[in-house]
């Protein structure tokens, strides 16, 4: 959920001003984050992996969990202190058990830790595709799960697919085999969201993968979550892009005739 404040920029598009918000909206690397509690509705599922563990690579053999699926509710509390401005965040991390604190806050790590053959500083093995498909995914069905009214059965049904997205490396997404299986509240209907993967669609949103790590002594790895925003249409980036590119042009001239 992203809110605007009513300011007037003389002489500054439109289109920069949304190129600015798309830039000031990413996270810093030490940004502070709270993941409050869950979004809206959630559900009881039951997960189980065996397969690579992509923080660190190693094999990870009968791993078995029951717990809540869904969305969280999240705030930058650096660029958002007033928690005004919430939005869904939803977990990409089965290796680390994770509950709910009220203000017990969390640090944001370096956005850039997820993505196989980037300058990570974590190992990883998430694939580019997989975070393609991460974006295709919400771009299908971000109206399911937007509103903070949501199905607790489409909230969790999100929350599965995208654990069997980052942690399938069979081939072929089922929750009924592979690497990762799952059952439980939505997990039909995730099933229903995932084999629509196979068909090549566009995706109108990137998929964003935070690091998040605790600040309370001793608590070690928190929580690595997904965070998605939306992709410029090509026509409107450039406009961003000359946006800018004429508000630079004008500061600078301001700057050379002060008077």
């Amino acid at each position: 959920m992203v809110m605007t404040k009513n300011f007037r920029f003389r002489g500054l598009t439109a289109a920069a001003l949304t190129l600015t918000a798309l830039f000031a909206s990413q996270p810093a690397a030490a940004d502070t984050i709270e993941l409050n509690s869950f979004w809206a509705g959630s559900g009881t599922v039951t997960i189980d992996f065996t397969g690579t563990n992509w923080h660190d690579g190693s094999t990870v053999t009968g791993l078995h969990e029951v717990g809540g699926s869904g969305g969280f509710e999240t705030y930058n509390l650096t660029t958002d202190p007033g928690k005004q401005n919430g939005f869904q965040s939803f977990c990409v991390d089965i290796f680390h058990s994770f509950s709910f604190v009220t203000r017990s806050l969390d640090v944001l790590k370096p956005a850039d830790v997820a993505l196989a053959g980037s300058t990570a500083t974590l190992p990883t093995v998430i694939s580019s595709s997989a975070a393609a498909d991460l974006g295709r995914l919400y771009t299908n069905h971000h109206a399911a799960i937007d509103s903070t009214s949501s199905s607790g059965a489409n909230e969790a049904a999100f929350q599965l697919a995208v654990w069997e997205i980052v942690n399938e490396r069979s081939g072929t997404y089922s929750l009924d085999g592979g690497d990762f299986e799952a059952t439980g509240t939505g997990s039909s209907t995730a099933s229903l969201w995932l084999s629509e993967l196979s068909t090549a669609s566009a995706s109108t949103y990137s998929a964003n993968i935070w690091a998040v790590q605790s600040m309370v002594s001793g608590k070690g790895y928190a929580q690595d979550v997904v965070v998605f925003t939306q992709v410029p249409e090509p026509e409107a980036y450039a406009m961003m892009l000359a946006g800018l590119g004429l508000l630079g042009f004008a500061l600078r001239r301001r700057n050379q005739n002060p008077g």
